[in-house]
């Protein structure tokens, strides 16, 4: 070993002790200056802790016997040696995820005046409002609860609640608008007549306190001729409230803000408009549609009664069938911008439009790109799915809440499905967390189910 003396630098090359020569006297690209001897002993430093970081790795390291790679012992995977498929990850994800769920009361709603069962949920992003549709007997509700906004989170009391409004008509759907617009479709009034309700909800000011716009009853837009409301769906983006409305005589769409809006027919493949010379049948199947859900900003896709269902492009004001269910479509939720779920009271499967047929063949449901064979529905189908988590929720019958795998359709284990509710749950919602300052929820993702009159909060 060399002996290190003071102002000299010995180079292992030359076997020499050279001067080490200040920064401002050696001249350029001097190979020993201060600055160039000291850049010299870094390399140096550097090369040797590699060397001996990998002399200890040679001596330390713990080698798999040649046996394990013979393919007749096949252990590689089972000790980790190949990585598993990104749908398998995502399935392993998607059972711990699941094993981890805890239940909390969110907020239970009071009677006004009498218990109302709740049938719709849903909660503004934005404000934290909660909003629940209600139903009893003929007789339907809208009620919103405002929440604390002093706490870390958001919490509900009922000193905060206020009734929308309360109709003798059926609640049909509820949705909400990226802008801040609820709409709800209410069907069988007295009459046999129907109509949309678009209400603005209230944001919270600086201080706290939430004022009502000044439109703050909900406005009525009825149709002009008969036909019922029977589901609904909110634009995701745009620049106004916009909303795609499934009928009795086909798919509609309602555009407006404050107190103008318009009520558009989009056309369709059998979907006339009725005249008065020969009224077509009430609710017919070749019309009626029973869900819908926006695959993109301006793309439809609208689920009808008899198993058919067709996307609808704003641009092009086209429309065209690409599937068909093996049962009548009531429920519709986008996976993806080309995977869609659909469910009837008997059959929950997901497509893929990228594998559809352009032509289908009479009386011949298109080919699923997964099924749930476990499904087990409400009489009127309904779902949320999750595709952070890779899960699908649904209300049974048995009073329990199912959960679906997204990667294979299989249920999942969960203290979530092995809770025993006292009458069947009538709704679910997934949220997501996020970091913008509004939000107040559950950092991670959360499944709001409703029940009778008390929103559940299940999370992470």
């Amino acid at each position: 070993m060399t002996r290190e003396i003071p102002g000299f630098y010995y180079d292992p090359e030359k076997k020499k002790y050279f001067k080490i020569q200040a920064n401002h006297v050696a001249p350029p690209n001097a190979q020993y200056s201060q600055q160039s001897v000291k850049r010299k002993r870094s390399e140096l430093a550097t090369h040797e802790n590699k060397t001996r970081f990998r002399q200890r790795e040679n001596k330390e390291m713990i080698r798999k016997a040649p046996s394990l790679r013979h393919p007749l012992v096949n252990l590689q995977r089972e000790i980790g040696a190949i990585e598993s498929s990104s749908r398998a990850r995502q399935e392993q994800q998607a059972r711990i995820q699941a094993s981890q769920l805890h239940r909390g009361e969110l907020h239970r709603f009071e009677p006004w005046p009498s218990s109302y069962s709740i049938r719709y949920v849903l909660r503004n992003p934005r404000s934290g409002t909660l909003i629940a549709g209600s139903a009893r007997g003929y007789e339907s509700s809208v009620s919103v609860c405002f929440p604390d906004i002093d706490e870390s989170q958001w919490s509900y009391d009922h000193t905060m609640e206020r009734v929308l409004f309360r109709e003798p008509y059926s609640l049909g759907s509820m949705s909400l608008s990226h802008s801040g617009y609820l709409l709800a479709t209410m069907n069988e009034g007295p009459q046999g007549d129907c109509f949309l309700s678009a209400h603005l909800l209230p944001e919270p000011d600086e201080g706290g306190n939430y004022r009502w716009p000044t439109f703050s009853h909900p406005i009525r837009i009825r149709p002009h001729y008969p036909m019922s409301f029977w589901c609904s769906a909110a634009q995701p983006a745009g620049s106004s409230a916009y909303f795609a409305i499934g009928t009795s005589e086909g798919l509609h769409t309602l555009e407006g803000t404050s107190s103008h809006w318009t009520l558009s027919k989009k056309p369709f493949k059998g979907n006339i408009l009725p005249t008065r010379t020969r009224a077509p049948p009430k609710h017919s199947s070749q019309r009626s549609v029973h869900a819908v859900e926006w695959m993109s900003q301006d793309v439809i896709a609208a689920g009808q009664k008899n198993s058919n269902i067709f996307l609808h492009d704003m641009r092009s004001g086209g429309s065209a069938t690409r599937l068909r269910h093996n049962d009548a479509v009531m429920e519709m939720k986008q996976m993806d911008e080309y995977r869609l779920v659909a469910a009837g009271p008997s059959s929950l499967r997901m497509y893929d439009l990228r594998f559809a047929p352009k032509m289908l063949e009479r009386h011949d449901s298109s080919k699923p790109y997964l099924t749930f064979p476990e499904f087990s529905s409400l009489p009127f189908p309904t779902f949320d799915l999750s595709t952070e988590l890779g899960l699908l929720a649904s209300p049974s019958q048995d009073c329990k809440i199912q959960l679906f795998s997204l990667q294979t359709g299989l249920q999942v284990s969960s203290p979530l499905t092995g809770h025993q509710y006292s009458s069947p749950p009538s709704c679910v919602r997934f949220e997501y967390g996020n970091d913008t300052p509004e939000w107040r929820g559950p950092h991670g993702p959360s499944l709001l189910v409703g029940t009778d009159d008390v929103v559940e909060q299940w999370t992470w």
